[in-house]
């Protein structure tokens, strides 16, 4: 089938969303979400059956967060028509070790995989081979983290983490005193997205007034949240005021600790959107969420991927944008 039924197929598949464009940088500007362009040097994969191409996924980890872009990829490619058999999703069984997401993607380029959506584990260990999917003809389509010295990408979609943490920050100050001591729990050390949601979180806390007693590594691990606020409790008693993380595996940790340790009144900010999570804001042991959009990642990183095989080109980041969960509105939210 040539390039008309890819065409088509596009067309049904970006009626998922509207796709908002912008910036990852903290600094830069938004784009305009309409910015395509035909591209003459389109790909041979232009003149393959839709039903024929092959889509990997490849995540940072199996939780409820990279599940949901898996699904969202995955229920827009089956749309488009794509058999779910051509359709390979892999995850990490640890975010610590990224040579499992290079050992998927070769596997991917010997497969004969067209569409790939990748959500970056660390930048050094990915450039290379990411480098090497793109020099075989395939789409690479960067979800939820990007590998930003690999340039040879469709595009990238994720949450601007500076800014989601920043204005996330500035609305959970609201809900504080002046002068709040806080804890920050966050991902793994030099992880592209909690750096940046850390970085977010610190600047509008100090710019609202609040202090940081100490920002710790959780590693994104519930156990290792809760033994973490455990420690910070004991090293600050009666102290701390408020705890504010880079994921909600973590929120949910310290929300553990705190109950077990009775220390009422400390309020926990989460950063995702898992069920989990959603289900302690009902009962109020968590405040507020900031809230992403996996599922649209996944859908439109896959409209995006399907797009290019027909020789058009989009803005390199797209911004799906956020969602503040709260006691108002978390009804929204649950499944």
């Amino acid at each position: 089938m040539k390039r008309k039924m890819i065409s088509t197929m596009l067309a049904i598949t970006m009626a998922f969303s509207l796709i908002a464009c912008g910036s990852s940088d903290k600094n830069a500007k938004t784009a305009d979400s309409s910015s395509t362009t035909e591209d003459t040097s389109a790909s041979d994969d232009s003149d393959t059956a839709v039903s024929d191409l092959k889509v990997g996924i490849v995540m940072k980890s199996s939780d409820e967060f990279q599940n949901s872009v898996v699904k969202g990829a995955t229920e827009a490619a089956i749309k488009a028509g794509v058999p779910e058999a051509n359709i390979k999703a892999v995850a990490s069984t640890s975010e610590s070790d990224s040579m499992q997401q290079v050992t998927a993607i070769e596997d991917m380029i010997s497969n004969g995989t067209n569409i790939l959506l990748c959500a970056c584990q660390e930048e050094n260990a990915l450039k290379g081979v990411l480098g090497q999917a793109a020099d075989a003809g395939i789409k690479v389509v960067m979800v939820d983290t990007d590998c930003p010295s690999f340039e040879n990408k469709v595009t990238f979609i994720g949450t601007d983490n500076y800014q989601a943490a920043y204005d996330g920050a500035l609305e959970f100050s609201k809900r504080l005193e002046e002068g709040s001591n806080v804890v920050i729990l966050r991902g793994k050390l030099g992880d592209v997205n909690h750096e940046s949601r850390t970085d977010g979180l610190k600047t509008a806390l100090e710019e609202s007034g609040m202090n940081v007693l100490e920002v710790q590594d959780a590693n994104c691990e519930t156990d290792k949240a809760a033994n973490t606020m455990e420690s910070f409790l004991s090293k600050y008693p009666g102290q701390i005021n408020a705890v504010m993380v880079t994921s909600d595996s973590m929120a949910v940790g310290a929300a553990q600790a705190i109950e077990s340790a009775g220390a009422d009144g400390i309020k926990i900010c989460g950063f995702d959107g898992f069920q989990s999570a959603i289900e302690l804001v009902e009962t109020g042991e968590i405040e507020m969420i900031i809230g992403q959009k996996p599922y649209e990642m996944g859908s439109e990183g896959f409209a995006c991927g399907l797009g290019s095989l027909d020789g058009k080109t989009y803005d390199t980041y797209i911004n799906p944008g956020i969602q503040v969960i709260d006691s108002e509105n978390y009804k929204d939210f649950l499944s």
